[in-house]
């Protein structure tokens, strides 16, 4: 088992004409690492008891959902399909493995996220744990824009058109997944509501707006920063909350704001979300970070143990076993996002730096 800080970090720039032929583009250069991406998650669904006709189902449903909500990146992805040889309901078990995941009964893996609003100065830091099988399913990418669209760069995983990172309008965005009594599959996938956010939001309040417009079905929280905001929208089942403070926020994996505790959840009872919170605010309150790499010492608590940096237990089995893929840092005033692979510990080791040009209407 190689550690997660230890894989190459393959990085992709990404471009089209429109979005089928951007689509095709991404599918044909990173055809390997998409096969390889859905094969995983049909052999991890199978493994935490998810039908294969159960999972195709609802693959399906939350395609028809992103064709009704947003047609061009639908086009978008049915290119990534053909571009890496795949069927397009193949692909979405990628695409939708959050929906998809509703139908397990165990939860994955578990995130977190620090940010500091300041007025032309907000930066913010995650570490993105996940199953550990998936370490080298994700890669660094820069993705030119199409015609009113934005560029970006972050990261993403193998076959997904957007994840977490930082458009050219200095708008950006993180993801935690969350757990709550009424969700289900089949809406529009969390990512897809990533990926338009990264392609259309020039404010972090038009970035809610595309929040709010989803119909989506799982929950999970999105920190939308932009060089002035900080905003976490916390979505559960299609209904939305949003938290905003001065100074210094952060986030794990359970519902915080007070509309959404009815039917809020753990994503797992043995889930240390609680803890790591109170980790994180024990950890900041200090001087003002002036740089996103200032942010890295919040998020580096001691290995060894479940924590907010997190290393791969051998001992656990497969499913069970998580881990600290990336941690991630956004600076939307200088449009800068950093990626290093691994725990923040290891930040210093390696690391892809992406500079957006400033884009404006």
């Amino acid at each position: 088992m190689t550690a997660p800080h230890l894989v190459p970090v393959r990085a992709a720039r990404i471009s089209g004409d429109d979005h089928a032929d951007r689509g095709r583009a991404r599918g044909q250069l990173l055809a390997d690492g998409i096969r390889a991406t859905v094969d995983g998650y049909a052999r991890l669904f199978a493994e935490l008891g998810i039908p294969e006709d159960v999972q195709l189902a609802a693959s399906a449903a939350s395609l028809d959902a992103l064709r009704a909500w947003d047609p061009d990146q639908h086009r978008e992805v049915a290119g990534v399909a053909q571009g890496a040889g795949l069927e397009l309901v193949d692909l979405g078990r990628t695409l939708a493995r959050t929906e998809i995941l509703t139908r397990a009964t165990v939860r994955p893996g578990e995130c977190s996220t620090v940010v500091h609003r300041a007025p032309g100065a907000t930066l913010s830091v995650q570490t993105w744990d996940w199953y550990a099988q998936f370490t080298g399913c994700w890669h660094a990418q820069r993705v030119e824009a199409l015609d009113r669209e934005l560029a970006h760069a972050g990261f993403a995983e193998y076959g997904m058109t957007g994840k977490i990172g930082l458009n050219a309008a200095g708008v950006g965005v993180h993801l935690n997944i969350l757990r709550h009594r009424d969700d289900d599959a089949g809406g529009v996938p969390v990512h897809a509501v990533l990926a338009r956010v990264l392609t259309h939001a020039r404010s972090v309040e038009e970035a809610v707006e595309i929040v709010r417009s989803a119909p989506t079905s799982s929950s999970s929280v999105l920190t939308l920063v932009d060089p002035d905001r900080a905003v976490m929208a916390e979505i559960a089942a299609g209904r939305v909350s949003t938290l905003e403070q001065e100074g210094w926020g952060t986030h794990t994996n359970h519902f915080l704001a007070e509309d959404l505790q009815d039917g809020a959840m753990l994503l797992d009872p043995a889930s240390d979300s609680l803890d790591r919170l109170a980790w994180l605010d024990a950890h900041v309150g200090g001087e003002a970070p002036t740089d996103a790499d200032d942010l890295l010492p919040v998020m580096c608590s001691p290995l060894g143990r479940k924590g907010v940096a997190l290393l791969p237990d051998p001992t656990l089995p497969e499913r069970e076993r998580t881990a600290t893929l990336v941690t991630v840092r956004l600076d939307p005033a200088r449009r800068q996002v950093a990626l290093s692979p691994g725990v923040p510990q290891h930040a210093e080791d390696a690391t892809v730096r992406y500079r957006l040009a400033p884009q404006t209407p």
